[in-house]
């Protein structure tokens, strides 16, 4: 006797007829998913914050937001596309994340969330970059780039998450814009980020058709408390181009404002330096070309000694920052951990020689002082050479190939300033370290030299604390934490 099996279309369509109806208001759909927090899967209850956000954003379809990080912003907005997608075969949303590895962890969390309301709506592929709701609308998770949104459908959502830390941003919008072309006035665009400079394009998108008002210091009185509207933490108004601007400090969160202290609290749990605390949390900007490293702390640190002997009860570690025959340096620096310091104790510091030369003395180094391990950066093409000839040369030592790029180097530089603010690292006081680290800009976004000026020595220096027992300790303050931040 024959039995015949249902094809898969049959299979879908008949599990597609059984599905419940989602709940037509979001935050009664988001109840019904269940999230990762804090190690734990637990039921999405959005915070006060988050239902106003997505009030607003069904009233005004462009929204330009100023927050604090980690208040789940991302979140609320994917799974708003997600509740679309569910509910209009129509809808289709378009997540630009800062790099390839946001876009993926977002597209996962969705799909995750997806998963837990099987009863009313399933996947119909197993694509991390594009989520398609059976019977439903779709989502595209991308990796920022110039390309934007072009060949793919009319959108009718848009995020640009991390605006003011993607470089070429103000392409991928203007690329994206034929996709919402067809969409009219059903296109919803968020703009959002956490503070950077006072310059480029999400700042100019900040601050135009504002009629007046003072972006940076209305940002400075919601962190303060002074300005809020319906909690503190949370304000808004609408430009004249009908645009919702919308600033969200961490006071509106319900548990980060119960700490006493909570930038004290996120300067020990982040591992990271002052200024970027109170960027990234306190919605500080900062000028487009400032000194990164503090005057005061430089001079209080250059307490160190040089050294040509190896102190046999210390543990060393050394950074390695090449060139080729230009104006630039090649240095490798070398560091003695001891007591829980870092002691610059000597400095490689050539140019205008061959690589051969370079690694001739920098092996003499390593014979020397016998580092643990050693950081080198192979970014540029260079430093693979040295990499490659020194793990040869050394075959049990621990070589480590850095890679700087637009995430990696400012989390360098603040390890850098990090040690530096807890005294964690000395240096003789007529070490070229002193005059780089005075001529260290931030200028934009990018984080390098003054014209003119040099940051080979910074950049050694940095390699080298980003392979030793600091960079570790820094990144083992991450460890316990348990606050539901979505």
């Amino acid at each position: 006797m024959w039995i015949l099996k249902p094809t898969p279309k049959q299979v879908g369509n008949s599990i597609s007829n059984i599905l419940k109806p989602v709940p037509q208001n979001w935050d009664e759909f988001v109840t019904l998913t269940t999230i990762r927090s804090g190690g734990e899967m637990l039921k999405f209850e959005a915070y006060e914050y988050q239902k106003i956000m997505i009030r607003l954003a069904n009233q005004y379809p462009n929204m330009i937001i100023l927050k604090s990080r980690q208040m789940g912003i991302t979140q609320a907005i994917v799974s708003k596309f997600l509740h679309d997608a569910i509910r209009n075969p129509a809808a289709s949303s378009i997540a630009f994340m800062r790099n390839g590895e946001d876009a993926g962890a977002i597209s996962r969390r969705t799909r995750q969330m997806l998963e837990t309301i099987h009863d009313y709506a399933i996947s119909e592929n197993d694509n991390v970059g594009y989520l398609k709701i059976k019977g439903g609308g779709d989502i595209y998770f991308k990796n920022s780039s110039r390309e934007g949104s072009r060949s793919l459908d009319s959108a009718t959502g848009m995020l640009f998450d991390e605006a003011a830390f993607v470089e070429n941003i103000q392409q991928i919008y203007a690329a994206s814009s034929p996709s919402s072309a067809l969409s009219g006035d059903r296109i919803q665009k968020f703009i959002v980020s956490t503070p950077s400079a006072k310059s480029g394009w999400y700042w100019d998108k900040l601050n135009e058709n504002n009629g007046g008002i003072d972006i940076e210091g209305l940002a400075k009185d919601v962190a303060e408390g002074k300005e809020y509207k319906e909690i503190p933490g949370v304000y808004w108004f609408v430009d004249s181009a009908n645009t919702c601007k919308m600033i969200l400090h961490w006071r509106a969160h319900p548990k980060y404002s119960k700490f006493d202290d909570y930038l004290e609290y996120r300067l020990k749990q982040d591992g990271t330096d002052t200024e970027t605390v109170l960027r990234e949390y306190d919605l500080r900007f900062i000028d487009s070309a400032v000194a990164v490293f503090d005057s005061v702390i430089i001079r209080k640190n250059a307490i160190g000694v040089n050294e040509s002997v190896r102190d046999e009860k210390a543990v060393y570690y050394a950074g390695l920052d090449t060139s080729t025959v230009g104006a630039d340096y090649t240095t490798f620096p070398i560091l003695k951990y001891k007591d829980g310091k870092l002691s610059l104790v000597h400095l490689y510091r050539q140019r205008q020689q061959t690589s051969d030369y370079h690694i001739y003395q920098i092996t003499e180094l390593i014979e020397r002082f016998k580092p643990k391990a050693i950081g080198v950066e192979i970014t540029g093409g260079v430093g693979q050479l040295y990499f490659d000839q020194l793990t040869r040369q050394f075959p049990g030592l621990n070589i480590q190939s850095i890679r700087t790029t637009g995430d990696s180097k400012p989390s360098m530089i603040s390890g850098l300033v990090l040690a530096l603010e807890r005294e964690q690292l000395i240096y003789p006081d007529n070490s070229p370290l002193i005059s780089e680290m005075l001529s260290f800009r931030r200028i934009g976004k990018k984080l390098e030299a003054a014209p003119g000026k040099h940051d080979d020595v910074v950049m050694g220096v940095a390699f080298a604390v980003n392979v030793s027992p600091l960079s570790r300790e820094r990144k083992g303050l991450f460890a316990g934490i348990n606050i539901q931040t979505f």
